[in-house]
């Protein structure tokens, strides 16, 4: 039961962050939808399957593949957004 939970939460929040990405016009927009829902959805869906695995030895990659994605995606969006700004990126393209 828990892990449908969070399995389903977590690909509600992936979904809501690509529509996000399709829809917003701003790359700053389009990052804060992408990095929060992509940090918590795929998050979600590995503890999830951190879950249902059990507590087992194969389960330690899970784990550290989780602490890598929550260390490293902000650091991207970091550097995208502020190789965004040193351009002065104004707005979407093809405006």
């Amino acid at each position: 039961m828990i892990t449908t939970v969070l399995a389903g939460v977590g690909l509600v929040l992936l979904v809501i962050g690509t529509v996000g990405i399709l829809r917003f016009r701003d790359v700053y927009s389009r990052l804060q939808a992408s990095s929060v829902s992509d940090n918590a959805g795929l998050g979600l869906l590995l503890l999830a399957l951190i879950v249902v695995g059990g507590a087992e030895w194969r389960d330690l990659g899970l784990g550290l593949l989780l602490v890598l994605l929550l260390v490293t995606n902000p650091i991207a969006t970091h550097s995208i957004a502020k190789s965004a700004f040193t351009q002065k990126h104004t707005g979407s393209e093809g405006e």
